[in-house]
C-alpha cells in the first residue's frame, strides 16, 4: 500500500539536500528514501506555495520546487481536493501568474484587510479603528465586483447563444445586488478601550480550572468549544463557519490558540517574524492535509493540535515528528 504524506514546511524545507548535507540528520536522509520509494506518495498544496512564496531567496524558493520535483509530489487541488500529476514548476508558474490575477482583481487586496482585522481583534497593535478597516473592507468589496461587471460587459452579446443570454442577465443583475449589499456591512461594536485578544478568555476561571494543558487529545476541542459558548452565550461561531470539515478543523485550531492549548505566540511581534501569518498558515496546512494518512510535523505543538483537530472531527490521519514516522511506521529498508 502506498501512503499518502503530507509534510509542514518545516520538514519540505529540511528535506533539500543542502539542509540533509549541513545537518546530517538520519532522519531526514530516511524519510527522503521513503518519499523515493513506492511507499508513499508525497501530497502538497497552494498553502506549501505561499508559504515558499514568502522566502526571500529566489534561489532558495528554486531549491523547493526542485525538491517536489524529485519526490514527484503530487498537487492537491484547492477546489475539488483532487490529486494533480502535473509537474511542480508548472504547478508553481501557475501559482505565481494566480497571484498577479489575484492582484489585479483585487482580492488580494481584500484579503490583507481582512488580515488587518483579525489582527486587531486578536489584540495586535493596529492603529487603524473598525471603522476604517469596514470601509477599507467595503472598497475591496467594490472594487472586486466592479473588476468583474468591467469583464462581463466586454462580453458581445451577439456571440451569444439565446439560451444563455437570460442567465448573463441574471448573473450581471446578481452581482450588481451584491455589490449594493457588500456596502450595508457595519463594524462590530466594541466598548471603548475594551480589552481584545484571547486573554481574557484564557483567564476564564472555568478554562483555567480544566488544566486543558493535560486534557486528553481526543476531548479538548469539545471542551474549549463548551467553555467558549457559556462564556460568550450570544455569539455563534456557526455564523462564521460553513459547516464541513475543514470549516470544523479551522474553527477546533482557532480556539485552541485562544484558549492557550499548545498556542501559537500569534499575539506577539517577534522582530523580522510574522507569528500571525505564521500560525494562520499552520492551520491552514492542517485543514489542507485533511484525508491523508501521515501528517508530518517537528513543530511539536503543531502535531498536537492537529490530532486534536482530527480527533474532533472523527479522521484518523496520523499526526507524527519525522523521527517518529521513521521510528513507528516507517517499513522502508
Amino acid at each position: 500500500m502506498s501512503y499518502i504524506i503530507y509534510l509542514d514546511q518545516n520538514v519540505l524545507s529540511n528535506l533539500r539536500q543542502r539542509k540533509i548535507d549541513e545537518m546530517n540528520a538520519n532522519e531526514y536522509k530516511k524519510l527522503k528514501l521513503v518519499l523515493c520509494s513506492n511507499q508513499a506518495t508525497l501530497v502538497y498544496s497552494f498553502v506549501t506555495l505561499k508559504e515558499i512564496s514568502q522566502i526571500k531567496v529566489d534561489k532558495y524558493k528554486q531549491e523547493h520546487i526542485d525538491l517536489l520535483t524529485e519526490l514527484n509530489a503530487k498537487y492537491i487541488n484547492p477546489c475539488t481536493g483532487e490529486l494533480l500529476n502535473i509537474h511542480p514548476e508548472e504547478i508553481w508558474t501557475g501559482y505565481l501568474e494566480n497571484e498577479i490575477i489575484n492582484t489585479e482583481m483585487g482580492v488580494n487586496s481584500l484579503l490583507s484587510t481582512t488580515q488587518i482585522f483579525s489582527r486587531k481583534i486578536s489584540g495586535l497593535p493596529i492603529e487603524d479603528s473598525f471603522d476604517s478597516i469596514n470601509e477599507k473592507l467595503k472598497g475591496d468589496l467594490n472594487n472586486i465586483f466592479q473588476y468583474a461587471e468591467k469583464q462581463l460587459s466586454t462580453i458581445a452579446t451577439f456571440s451569444v447563444p439565446d439560451e444563455h443570454l437570460q442567465p448573463l442577465a441574471d448573473l450581471k443583475l446578481n452581482l450588481e445586488n451584491l455589490r449594493i449589499a457588500t456596502q450595508k456591512i457595519k463594524a462590530p461594536l466594541f466598548e471603548k478601550n475594551q480589552d481584545l485578544g484571547p486573554q481574557l478568555f484564557r483567564e476564564c476561571p472555568k478554562l483555567k480550572s480544566l488544566d486543558i494543558s493535560n486534557t486528553n487529545v481526543s476531548d479538548v476541542v469539545k471542551i474549549i468549544e463548551s467553555v467558549f459558548h457559556n462564556e460568550n452565550s450570544t455569539f455563534n461561531l456557526n455564523d462564521y463557519f460553513d459547516k464541513t470539515p475543514q470549516s470544523d478543523i479551522a474553527r477546533a485550531y482557532s480556539l485552541m490558540n485562544w484558549a492557550g492549548y499548545y498556542a501559537d505566540d500569534f499575539t506577539k511581534i517577534i522582530s523580522g517574524r510574522d507569528r500571525f501569518n505564521s500560525s494562520f498558515n499552520d492551520m491552514q496546512h492542517v485543514v489542507s492535509s485533511l484525508g491523508v494518512h501521515f501528517l508530518i510535523s517537528d513543530d511539536s505543538k503543531f502535531c498536537i493540535k492537529a490530532q486534536a483537530c482530527f480527533a474532533y472531527i472523527d479522521y484518523h490521519t496520523i499526526t507524527c515528528s519525522t523521527k517518529a514516522f521513521i521510528k513507528d511506521y516507517c517499513t522502508f529498508s
